[in-house]
């Protein structure tokens, strides 16, 4: 195992840094742990789950993370070993079912202070935070507790992702719907998002979501200008900073996150969703109509 462990981590070369030393880590713990135990008694028998599960070298059960890199790291050692022939094809299927790791369970996040958070935002704007980034935090919100999206998928919102009546949110293709109160927080989103972009030159960006103030980039010294669209790591931390504010006046919220925030929304994705225009009008690739487009869409392109 020693040995095989040994030629593994010379292949290594030429990936990442960060997956090479999280492959070191793992798999020096692994020919440490079974010591000079044959390779196919280790990754054919109960040794491999058991070790995925063992305590950190700390005494430490290990985090869900360290499991993680322990079963990818252990993967790349089983088919390193079956490409060098190391291995035979049934001990090495017998590895990768061990080391196939069960789903992981949702997580159930207490939605009181979240609740919390969505009445405090109908109230006055805390000390310390502008008009326009308090305008944005009521819709960023809302809109996160209507929708249950991520601010990955919610940072790529453009204004025509936005019905004109406020009541649906496109994202992904999938049509949110949206409740009064964020329907009003949007509306008066936008019209503070008029004055924010008007001090731009050249056209408006078609983002939703912009900054409110001036930004420096912590590595590269690029300033973004205010009206410039926001990214969602700028959300999280708008976010974060307007509930520090709001802690001051009620420690309940300290604890408040957009994960929080987003457990409110419906669980599931029929309660929150409407069927896609684009859906409807497109024909499907396997009707006749479908299958018509597509040859013409490849003739086309030939």
């Amino acid at each position: 195992m020693g040995e095989a462990v040994g030629r593994c981590l010379t292949t290594l070369g030429d990936r990442h840094p960060g997956t090479a030393r999280a492959y070191r880590w793992a798999l020096t713990d692994l020919a440490r742990s079974v010591g000079d135990d044959p390779l196919d008694d280790v990754l054919g028998g109960p040794v491999l789950a058991l070790w995925l599960v063992s305590p950190t070298g700390s005494g430490r059960e290990p985090s869900a993370a360290s499991v993680r890199q322990r079963a990818t790291a252990a993967r790349s050692l089983v088919r390193f070993a079956l490409e060098s022939r190391l291995l035979g094809a049934a001990t090495a299927d017998t590895a990768l079912a061990a080391l196939q790791r069960p789903a992981t369970p949702p997580v159930a996040r207490d939605t009181a202070p979240a609740r919390l958070l969505l009445a405090r935002a109908a109230g006055r704007r805390p000390h310390g935070v502008s008009w326009p980034v308090w305008v944005r935090f009521r819709a960023h919100v809302l809109v996160l507790a209507d929708t249950g999206v991520t601010e990955r998928h919610l940072g790529r919102a453009l204004l025509t992702d936005l019905a004109d009546d406020r009541t649906t949110l496109r994202l992904d293709d999938v049509t949110h719907r949206l409740g009064d109160a964020t329907r009003h927080a949007l509306t008066s989103w936008l019209t503070v998002r008029q004055d924010l972009v008007a001090t731009l030159q050249g056209s408006p960006p078609p983002q939703l979501w912009v900054r409110a103030h001036p930004s420096v980039h912590p590595r590269t010294g690029a300033v973004a200008a205010v009206g410039m669209p926001i990214t969602a790591r700028g959300l999280r931390k708008a976010f974060s900073d307007v509930v520090v504010a709001l802690v001051d006046g009620d420690p309940r919220l300290a604890s408040c996150t957009v994960a929080h925030v987003r457990a409110l929304a419906p669980g599931t994705q029929e309660g929150r969703t409407v069927p896609s225009p684009r859906a409807r009008t497109e024909p499907s690739r396997t009707s006749p109509g479908g299958a018509e487009e597509a040859g013409r869409g490849r003739r086309r392109r030939s």
